[in-house]
């Protein structure tokens, strides 16, 4: 019992530090804990992203050990923050692709990596397919073939991105906003976090297909 209390501890800490490094590698310059330097230091959205990676290698660290003191209990918050992570977040990115076709086409293109005809149709129905697969992770018990969908897109976000750099190609990844060409030091945060993120959802594929509800109370509902 005291291990199980001791693991929950350690768990709730896991998971606020992995949600603030997720909002501090994806938006340095809205969730950054150095607010205060931004005027000295413009390109603080660097240091932002190193404390970002700082906190989920923290939070990792703090998984292993809950997982040696309750092994059950650290596999069903893993599961459940994995879930609700990877589909927030798609469900989030897709939002103003959705609002705004038009300037994601132009983003697209701007990768110069598919044929031109391609762009429009792909606008539209990228980010929907986004929508439907981060709603879908969540809410139904098709763990398994949602995580190989979202593979799917991971997969093709790290070629593009990869495209981009090899091309020198200075652009953003639009994942969460509708920019032009950036710095090509956030192209970089941007696939480092996609290749980051290919392991949980890796992980996911391997977990039986339930519901969030079904993990937590797996006798009640069949």
């Amino acid at each position: 019992m005291k291990k199980s209390i001791l693991a929950g501890i350690l768990l709730t800490f896991a998971t606020i530090f992995f949600c603030l490094g997720i909002f501090e590698i994806s938006f340095p310059h809205i969730f950054a804990w150095s607010e205060l330097l931004i005027d000295s230091f413009p390109k603080i959205y660097r240091y932002s992203i190193h404390i970002g990676v700082t906190e989920a290698l923290l939070a990792t660290l703090l998984m292993v050990f809950a997982c040696f003191l309750d092994k059950i209990l650290s596999m069903k918050v893993l599961e459940t923050l994995s879930r609700l992570g990877l589909g927030g977040m798609f469900i989030f990115a897709s939002l103003f692709k959705i609002q705004d076709p038009h300037n994601f086409a132009v983003l697209m293109a701007q990768y110069q990596f598919l044929p031109h005809d391609l762009i429009n149709p792909m606008a539209l129905m990228m980010p929907s397919a986004e929508f439907l697969v981060g709603i879908a992770i969540i809410i139904t018990p098709f763990t398994k073939e949602n995580s190989i969908l979202l593979l799917f897109m991971f997969f093709s976000f790290i070629i593009a991105l990869s495209h981009a750099l090899f091309h020198d190609l200075a652009i953003t990844c639009g994942c969460f906003a509708l920019e032009g060409a950036q710095d090509k030091a956030e192209a970089w945060t941007s696939l480092i976090r996609d290749l980051v993120l290919l392991i949980p959802t890796l992980w996911l594929i391997t977990r039986k297909n339930q519901s969030l509800i079904q993990i937590w109370f797996p006798h009640k509902i069949k």
